[in-house]
Protein backbone atom coordinates (compact mmCIF):
# COMPACT_ATOMS: atom_id res chain seq x y z
CA UNK A 1 0.00 0.00 0.00
CA UNK A 2 3.11 1.89 0.86
CA UNK A 3 4.82 1.66 -2.00
CA UNK A 4 1.76 2.18 -4.35
CA UNK A 5 1.11 5.95 -2.69
CA UNK A 6 5.03 6.69 -3.01
CA UNK A 7 4.47 5.13 -6.83
CA UNK A 8 1.64 7.53 -7.43
CA UNK A 9 3.24 11.02 -5.78
CA UNK A 10 6.22 10.12 -7.96
CA UNK A 11 3.98 10.26 -10.97
CA UNK A 12 2.14 13.38 -9.78
CA UNK A 13 5.82 14.85 -8.96
CA UNK A 14 6.95 13.84 -12.37
CA UNK A 15 4.30 15.19 -14.11
CA UNK A 16 4.28 18.76 -12.71
CA UNK A 17 7.78 19.09 -13.16
CA UNK A 18 7.18 18.03 -16.81
CA UNK A 19 4.55 21.05 -17.11
CA UNK A 20 6.43 23.76 -15.34
CA UNK A 21 9.61 23.01 -17.78
CA UNK A 22 7.28 22.54 -20.65
CA UNK A 23 5.81 26.26 -19.77
CA UNK A 24 9.50 28.04 -18.90
CA UNK A 25 10.48 26.81 -22.69
CA UNK A 26 7.35 27.99 -24.21
CA UNK A 27 7.22 31.26 -22.45
CA UNK A 28 11.37 31.55 -23.48
CA UNK A 29 10.30 31.34 -26.77
CA UNK A 30 7.39 33.42 -26.90
CA UNK A 31 9.04 36.32 -25.36
CA UNK A 32 12.26 35.24 -28.18
CA UNK A 33 9.91 36.07 -30.82
CA UNK A 34 8.40 38.97 -28.93
CA UNK A 35 11.52 40.44 -28.83
CA UNK A 36 12.23 39.27 -32.60
CA UNK A 37 8.83 41.05 -33.61
CA UNK A 38 10.08 44.48 -31.79
CA UNK A 39 13.55 44.69 -33.18
CA UNK A 40 11.99 44.16 -36.54
CA UNK A 41 9.26 46.62 -36.20
CA UNK A 42 12.01 49.11 -35.03
CA UNK A 43 13.94 48.18 -37.80
CA UNK A 44 11.31 48.80 -40.05
CA UNK A 45 10.19 52.22 -38.64
CA UNK A 46 14.09 53.46 -38.78
CA UNK A 47 14.33 52.54 -42.29
CA UNK A 48 11.41 54.15 -42.69
CA UNK A 49 12.61 57.49 -41.49
CA UNK A 50 15.60 56.92 -42.93
CA UNK A 51 13.70 57.51 -46.41
CA UNK A 52 11.93 60.02 -45.41
CA UNK A 53 11.16 62.91 -47.97
CA UNK A 54 10.66 66.69 -47.43
CA UNK A 55 9.63 69.49 -50.03
CA UNK A 56 10.38 72.62 -49.07
CA UNK A 57 9.93 75.42 -51.48
CA UNK A 58 9.08 79.46 -51.45
CA UNK A 59 6.69 80.35 -54.06
CA UNK A 60 5.63 84.09 -55.06
CA UNK A 61 3.01 83.71 -57.75
CA UNK A 62 1.75 79.63 -57.33
CA UNK A 63 3.65 78.49 -59.88
CA UNK A 64 6.65 77.11 -57.54
CA UNK A 65 3.91 76.00 -55.13
CA UNK A 66 2.32 73.86 -57.84
CA UNK A 67 5.34 72.33 -58.93
CA UNK A 68 6.41 71.24 -55.12
CA UNK A 69 2.55 69.66 -54.49
CA UNK A 70 3.13 67.63 -57.75
CA UNK A 71 6.27 66.36 -56.17
CA UNK A 72 4.64 65.71 -52.69
CA UNK A 73 1.62 63.85 -54.65
CA UNK A 74 3.80 61.46 -56.57
CA UNK A 75 6.29 60.86 -53.51
CA UNK A 76 4.79 60.96 -50.40
CA UNK A 77 6.98 63.54 -48.79
CA UNK A 78 6.28 66.15 -46.33
CA UNK A 79 5.74 69.62 -47.39
CA UNK A 80 6.59 72.56 -45.95
CA UNK A 81 6.41 76.01 -47.46
CA UNK A 82 9.22 79.19 -46.47
CA UNK A 83 8.27 82.30 -44.97
CA UNK A 84 10.13 84.92 -45.31
CA UNK A 85 10.43 88.53 -43.21
CA UNK A 86 10.28 90.54 -44.90
CA UNK A 87 8.07 88.71 -47.42
CA UNK A 88 8.30 89.61 -51.05
CA UNK A 89 6.04 91.97 -53.15
CA UNK A 90 3.40 90.31 -54.95
CA UNK A 91 3.13 92.80 -57.24
CA UNK A 92 5.71 91.38 -59.92
CA UNK A 93 7.66 95.28 -60.96
CA UNK A 94 7.97 95.32 -57.35
CA UNK A 95 9.53 92.19 -56.97
CA UNK A 96 11.85 92.55 -59.50
CA UNK A 97 13.16 95.48 -57.43
CA UNK A 98 13.83 94.37 -54.17
CA UNK A 99 15.04 90.49 -55.61
CA UNK A 100 18.00 93.30 -57.95
CA UNK A 101 18.19 95.20 -54.70
CA UNK A 102 19.47 91.95 -52.66
CA UNK A 103 21.44 90.35 -55.52
CA UNK A 104 23.45 94.22 -55.33
CA UNK A 105 23.67 94.37 -51.97
CA UNK A 106 24.17 90.63 -51.03
CA UNK A 107 21.33 90.63 -48.63
CA UNK A 108 20.30 87.07 -47.51
CA UNK A 109 16.38 87.45 -46.01
CA UNK A 110 15.22 85.93 -43.20
CA UNK A 111 13.37 82.79 -43.16
CA UNK A 112 10.68 82.43 -40.18
CA UNK A 113 10.41 78.26 -40.28
CA UNK A 114 12.28 76.61 -37.92
CA UNK A 115 11.88 72.77 -39.22
CA UNK A 116 13.68 69.83 -37.77
CA UNK A 117 15.18 67.99 -40.43
CA UNK A 118 16.78 64.75 -38.49
CA UNK A 119 14.04 62.63 -39.38
CA UNK A 120 14.36 63.22 -43.12
CA UNK A 121 17.25 61.89 -45.60
CA UNK A 122 15.91 63.75 -48.92
CA UNK A 123 14.99 67.86 -48.78
CA UNK A 124 13.23 68.94 -52.50
CA UNK A 125 14.07 72.68 -52.57
CA UNK A 126 12.42 74.33 -54.18
CA UNK A 127 12.11 78.05 -55.50
CA UNK A 128 11.66 80.30 -58.73
CA UNK A 129 14.76 81.83 -60.72
CA UNK A 130 15.28 85.61 -60.55
CA UNK A 131 17.87 86.88 -62.70
CA UNK A 132 19.49 83.85 -63.87
CA UNK A 133 20.09 82.38 -60.15
CA UNK A 134 18.57 81.28 -57.28
CA UNK A 135 16.62 84.04 -55.19
CA UNK A 136 19.30 85.17 -51.95
CA UNK A 137 16.57 83.27 -49.42
CA UNK A 138 18.75 80.21 -50.73
CA UNK A 139 21.59 81.20 -49.19
CA UNK A 140 19.75 81.80 -45.75
CA UNK A 141 18.24 78.31 -45.92
CA UNK A 142 21.58 76.69 -46.43
CA UNK A 143 23.32 79.20 -43.91
CA UNK A 144 19.82 78.50 -41.23
CA UNK A 145 19.51 74.83 -41.67
CA UNK A 146 22.28 71.70 -40.76
CA UNK A 147 21.54 69.62 -43.40
CA UNK A 148 24.51 67.28 -42.77
CA UNK A 149 24.28 63.85 -44.52
CA UNK A 150 21.26 64.94 -46.74
CA UNK A 151 20.05 64.80 -50.43
CA UNK A 152 19.33 68.02 -51.32
CA UNK A 153 17.26 67.94 -54.92
CA UNK A 154 16.56 71.33 -56.24
CA UNK A 155 14.13 72.32 -58.70
CA UNK A 156 13.19 75.88 -60.09
CA UNK A 157 10.41 77.36 -62.13
CA UNK A 158 11.13 79.89 -64.78
CA UNK A 159 10.15 80.37 -68.37
CA UNK A 160 13.53 80.56 -69.68
CA UNK A 161 16.03 79.41 -67.22
CA UNK A 162 16.96 75.69 -66.87
CA UNK A 163 18.06 74.48 -63.57
CA UNK A 164 21.84 74.57 -64.80
CA UNK A 165 21.79 78.25 -64.28
CA UNK A 166 21.30 77.77 -60.72
CA UNK A 167 23.66 74.82 -60.26
CA UNK A 168 27.09 77.08 -59.90
CA UNK A 169 25.43 78.91 -56.92
CA UNK A 170 23.94 76.22 -55.24
CA UNK A 171 27.51 74.12 -55.34
CA UNK A 172 29.12 77.38 -53.63
CA UNK A 173 26.55 77.64 -51.14
CA UNK A 174 27.03 73.78 -50.43
CA UNK A 175 30.59 73.54 -50.42
CA UNK A 176 32.12 72.03 -47.35
CA UNK A 177 28.72 71.13 -45.61
CA UNK A 178 28.71 67.63 -46.11
CA UNK A 179 25.58 67.64 -48.60
CA UNK A 180 24.67 65.46 -51.34
CA UNK A 181 23.62 68.06 -54.31
CA UNK A 182 21.80 66.49 -56.74
CA UNK A 183 21.57 68.27 -60.54
CA UNK A 184 17.56 69.03 -59.86
CA UNK A 185 15.37 69.75 -62.36
CA UNK A 186 13.02 72.43 -63.84
CA UNK A 187 9.96 71.98 -62.61
CA UNK A 188 7.39 73.63 -65.11
CA UNK A 189 5.82 70.82 -66.58
CA UNK A 190 4.69 67.79 -64.92
CA UNK A 191 6.08 65.43 -67.46
CA UNK A 192 9.16 66.93 -66.76
CA UNK A 193 8.74 65.93 -62.77
CA UNK A 194 7.56 62.96 -63.23
CA UNK A 195 10.45 61.77 -65.49
CA UNK A 196 13.03 63.44 -62.78
CA UNK A 197 11.41 61.42 -59.95
CA UNK A 198 10.99 58.33 -61.60
CA UNK A 199 14.80 58.28 -62.79
CA UNK A 200 15.81 58.90 -59.04
CA UNK A 201 13.53 56.57 -57.81
CA UNK A 202 11.81 58.77 -56.01
CA UNK A 203 8.08 58.03 -56.79
CA UNK A 204 6.11 56.10 -54.31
Amino acid sequence: MKKWLVGIVIAIVALVAGVYLWSAQNGRQQHSASRANTASSKSTTESSKQHKMLVVYYSNSGTTESAAKTIQKKTGADIIKLQMSPDYPSDYSKLTVVAKRQIDRNQHPKILNNIDFSKYSTVFLGFPTWYHRPPMFINTFFEKYDLKGKTVVPFTTSMSSSIAVSRPYLKKMTANKQIVLQTGFRANETSTITKYLKQHNFTK
